[in-house]
């Protein structure tokens, strides 16, 4: 697991355009899911989503995985009980012509969680996120896009909308 980097370790625009360049994407795979539905039904104009977000990576066969996990929290917004949840977690299998070995790799993956992974990875959370609320029998919430932004969103509020 990456360690905490500091700015000084990180690549400059250049170097991290050079490392996005020569990744590729190989595979997809649903790492873990679990869900609780503890309200039958609940009304979206009355309720509060959170998520949250983390990302990590491990060593693989030329290259790397790269793991995002998701945690949707709905809550009641008048008494804030907890009315469900859902966790699932991805890996993205990355071919890498940089090594997770190579020296300064962390501080590559650190922007790479920021800038390119999250915008990979959401539609790919959001998408089972949404149908598995339908499963849950909840009408729909519209989840956001994914925009970037700072660190402070990853454990934002989540705005939605019914349809």
């Amino acid at each position: 697991m990456p360690s905490k980097v500091s700015k000084s370790k990180l690549p400059t625009p250049e170097q991290y355009n050079h490392f996005v360049n020569g990744l590729e994407l190989r595979r997809v795979r649903l790492i873990e899911a679990r869900v609780q539905a503890l309200e039958a039904s609940p009304n979206p104009a009355r309720s509060q989503v959170g998520l949250e977000e983390s990302y990590s990576y491990r060593p693989e066969e030329d290259g790397f995985e790269a793991v995002g996990k998701f945690r949707l929290v709905v809550v009641d917004q008048d008494s804030l009980a907890e009315q469900g949840s859902i966790e699932v977690s991805f890996g993205f299998w990355y071919s890498s012509e940089l090594q997770p070995e190579t020296e300064g790799f962390a501080g590559y993956f650190e922007v790479f969680k920021e800038i390119n992974l999250p915008i990979n990875m959401w539609p790919f959370a959001r998408e089972f996120i949404h149908n598995t609320m339908a499963r849950m029998d909840w009408p729909p919430f519209t989840l956001p896009l994914r925009k970037l932004a700072s660190e402070g969103r990853r454990k934002a509020p989540v705005k939605t909308r019914s349809k």
